[in-house]
């Protein structure tokens, strides 16, 4: 997942959701310091396809995957 990964609460599938849609899209969770400029991460489920379309060299965007 990456060092800079905070597990949701246990019950918010929302979250959930969007870590797995994220991580399925070869995004990781990096330490943001080093990429103060790269977009930071969506905060609702609904906004992670969006934020894959328009950051396809996203600094934290380590492989494309075909999960899901």
């Amino acid at each position: 997942m990456g060092r800079a990964f905070k597990a949701p609460k246990k019950s918010d599938n929302e979250q959930w959701a969007k870590v797995r849609s994220l991580w399925f899209a070869g995004f990781r969770f990096v330490n943001h310091t080093r990429w103060q400029e790269a977009e930071p991460f969506p905060k609702r489920l609904r906004e992670v396809d969006d934020f894959v379309r328009r950051n396809p060299q996203h600094p934290f965007r380590v492989a494309k995957t075909n999960g899901g």
